[in-house]
């Protein structure tokens, strides 16, 4: 009788929930999460699963071995997400790239009826449900993309949905269990996951009913047993365990892919990572509350996702997942039982004020997300709409590769190989797919980063190089010291250096004419120039309450980017342009972008200009010494100074004997190399880069640290933001039994980019 009005009292709920006052502010955060998840295509594992996709139904089998390298043609792929590709290349040939962005909307929308029924089915009422999801989507919303891991959410949730009818209400539906894991194992591996929450609830049975039960045993083993039907049998369900490696500290993919990074080392915390860390600790300490009442399956799968969760960030969403339902229930019983305390009537105001408030910022939200400032405001690259993100794939880089007819093999980016597979049908360096590509290459990319890039080239023999400049910032300086190579392609995503014999018809790019191409103006008064880098931020309220109404210009990210190029590549009045162009559109709010235009100044001997920027970089961040010493020097030195530089000929000849020694350090020839560099530092005394590779032979080689401080301090002298030198001479002063200081230089140069330096900082500085 007791099971019957269960039941009778569930019927006249689900007859009531539109009529439930609380449909309003749910409708409105649908409405949120889904313009949350409506957006263009950025994910850069996309192009590899569509590549892979297309390739499956063209040759109507299954990969063995990788066929998209030219590296790891003869490393084992093992396809465990041969059906998700498979699915998304035949919508993209119906609905092309906006038809997927659409999808991935739905798939969201799947995923949260399926999490809004699952609280239902625990009775959880719809006000506490509308509040966990909007707090939960927030913070899932990074991994809301087209990926596989969408259907893991969307298994998960099912298969949860199975376990809970079938402990709370006896539903005898657990058939569905091998039919859900025969489908999640051929699109992705984390289907073992699956084997969990089986696992936990069979426990769970087993101590609450004090027996075994062989229903759930059975289906519990046939679901496990159905994972060998995929395309690799044994080698396919037994993957997943290679994969949990990523995640030990020690591997060189959970060094340097955040997406693996513990969330205790993230380096600053985004709006979202504190809810994520609120979030937490409420559903701890509301489990705690409730102990009593909670169930064993709830603890177990709670223990195990939150510890997921915590050593890799790409596994958050998962345990928010497994926690909104523990966390409604626990709050719900929190509740009913203060409802039975006097002073609970004193806090009434609090279920209507929430009312309003989950209409009013869902809907609000949804502005800032129309204009894309949501995104822009937390540092992300993610924008609203449909189609493809220009800004974060090489597709118009592609488009020029195709248009040309330029074929061979293509050292990459790792972010942009999946991409170039797909579009340019070439084999690539290296692609997302890690699994395949192994360690070995990936650090291969990693040394390429500290002066190794001429040794991948001479090994590998790629024709075109095409990588992500922004990130992959050493490769610029590399390059251009390698005569046979050419730009002949720049945007504000990537570049496309060329063999000189293989691309002998296309032109040099012309750095000066981008402004024109960009459509910046041609001549900037000089007034007009100290006015815009003297200008004030806007404040951040303004900036704020602009995102509400105000379109988000990427376009910005684009100038910076090729501003930053053309720094580096010396063409300083080129990079000017750009930099103040960004600063004249931002307001001056791009703060380090003064950086650059105060060594662009005091390269031109622009003092007056150089010393506004120091004055800028010292008001937002006052202890920079690097900008303090320069000021004290201007300060201390007579504006008429006239610097004392070497001729183009000495310079040009200084680059050669460079180019040489470092050829003699490869070949071993240390004494030959050190003659070199001393040749280049005689006809360029400013040349930083001998004197830190001078210093880097002595050091390493020659065993005489105190000499190659000398080097590097120089070298430092000469270009303070130049991070290999920290990173040589932090090297020097650990040889030399100076930890700390050894520890400042690599977090001075871990802080201007080098990632070799925090390899140290790991290793030596903890």
């Amino acid at each position: 009788m007791g099971l019957m009005k269960h039941e009778n009292k569930k019927d006249t709920t689900k007859v009531s929930f539109l009529k439930n006052k609380w449909i309003i502010p749910f409708f409105c955060i649908v409405f949120f999460i889904f313009i949350l998840s409506l957006r263009l295509l950025s994910d850069l594992d996309l192009g590899f699963h569509l590549n892979a996709g297309r390739w499956i139904m063209e040759n109507m089998s299954f990969p063995g071995k990788d066929t998209f390298t030219f590296t790891a043609n003869q490393n084992d792929y093992v396809d465990l997400h041969w059906l998700f590709q498979v699915t998304i290349y035949l919508l993209y040939s119906v609905v092309s790239y906006k038809g997927l962005s659409i999808f991935v909307a739905l798939l969201s929308m799947v995923l949260l009826f399926l999490l809004v029924r699952r609280n239902y089915l625990l009775n959880v009422p719809l006000y506490f449900s509308c509040i966990l999801l909007f707090v939960g989507f927030i913070i899932m919303e990074p991994r809301i993309v087209l990926h596989p891991e969408m259907f893991t959410f969307i298994f998960i949730t099912l298969i949860l949905f199975v376990l809970d009818n079938y402990y709370h209400r006896k539903i005898k539906q657990l058939f569905l269990l091998p039919i859900l894991m025969i489908f999640w194992c051929n699109m992705h591996s984390l289907f073992i996951l699956g084997f969990a929450l089986s696992v936990a609830y069979f426990i769970s049975i087993y101590f609450r009913d004090k027996k075994f039960d062989k229903y759930f045993f059975t289906w519990m083993i046939f679901s496990f047993a159905v994972c060998l039907i995929n395309p690799y049998f044994i080698k396919g369900f037994t993957f997943p365990l290679e994969l949990f490696t990523r995640f030990d500290s020690n591997n060189i993919y959970n060094q340097h892919i955040k997406e693996f990074k513990s969330f205790i080392q993230l380096d600053h915390f985004a709006a979202k990572d504190f809810l994520f860390i609120i979030f937490s600790i409420a559903t701890i300490l509301f489990t705690l509350i409730t102990i009593k009442k909670r169930k064993l399956h709830e603890i177990i799968l709670l223990v195990i996702f939150l510890y997921l969760a915590l050593i890799g960030i790409r596994n958050i969403p998962l345990f928010i997942i497994i926690a909104l339902p523990i966390f409604g229930s626990s709050l719900k019983e929190i509740i009913d039982s203060l409802k039975k305390k006097k002073n609970y009537k004193k806090f009434h105001w609090i279920k209507p004020l929430t009312f309003y408030l989950l209409i009013i910022i869902p809907l609000a939200f949804v502005f800032r997300l129309f204009t894309n400032s949501y995104y822009y405001s937390n540092e992300s690259y993610y924008k609203t709409g449909i189609g493809i993100d220009a800004y974060q794939q090489p597709d118009n880089a592609s488009t020029f590769i195709l248009k040309n007819n330029l074929k061979g093999k293509i050292l990459n980016s790792i972010g942009f190989g999946g991409w170039l597979e797909w579009r340019t049908h070439q084999p690539v360096f290296i692609d997302g797919r890690l699994e395949v590509m192994k360690e070995g290459l990936y650090n291969e990319v990693v040394e390429s980063w500290n002066n190794g890039l001429p040794g991948i080239i001479e090994k590998y023999k790629p024709d075109l190089i095409i990588y992500n400049y922004f990130k992959y910032y050493p490769w610029i300086n590399q390059i251009v010291e390698l005569p046979e190579w050419k730009l002949i392609y720049l945007d504000g995503v990537s570049v496309v250096f060329a063999r000189k014999n293989i691309s002998s018809n296309i032109p040099e790019a012309d750095l000066s004419a981008l402004p024109t191409k960009y459509n910046l103006p041609e001549n900037i008064d000089e007034q007009e120039i100290v006015r815009i880098i003297s200008e004030e931020p806007s404040s951040k309220l303004k900036l704020w309450i602009q995102g509400f109404y105000q379109n988000t210009d990427f376009s910005n990210r684009n100038l910076l980017n090729i501003a930053s190029v053309c720094l580096q590549l010396k063409q300083y009045k080129t990079a000017e342009k750009f930099f103040i162009e960004v600063l004249r559109k931002s307001h001056g709010s791009e703060k380090f972008i003064y950086y650059a235009l105060a060594e662009i100044y005091k390269s031109s001997s622009d003092y007056e200009k150089e010393k506004i920027c120091l004055l800028k970089i010292l008001k937002f961040d006052p202890k920079n010494k690097t900008a303090s010493a320069s000021l004290l020097q201007l300060q201390n030195s007579p504006t008429d100074t006239v610097k004392t530089k070497p001729t183009n000929d000495n310079i040009t000849n200084a680059k050669i004997y460079f180019n040489s020694g470092n050829q003699k350090f490869q070949n071993g020839d240390f004494e030959g190399a050190l003659k070199d560099y001393n040749k280049a530092i005689e006809l360029n005394p400013n040349y930083f880069k001998a004197y830190n590779n001078r210093g880097i032979l002595k050091a390493s080689e020659l065993k005489k640290d105190e000499e190659a401080l000398k080097d590097f301090n120089k070298a430092i002298e000469i270009n303070p933001d130049y991070a290999d030198a920290y990173l040589g001479r932090g090297t020097s002063k650990y040889n030399l039994k100076d930890t700390k200081g050894a520890c400042e230089d690599w977090n001075k140069a871990a802080n201007l980019g080098n990632t070799r330096a925090l390899q140290q900082i790991e290793k030596y500085c903890h």
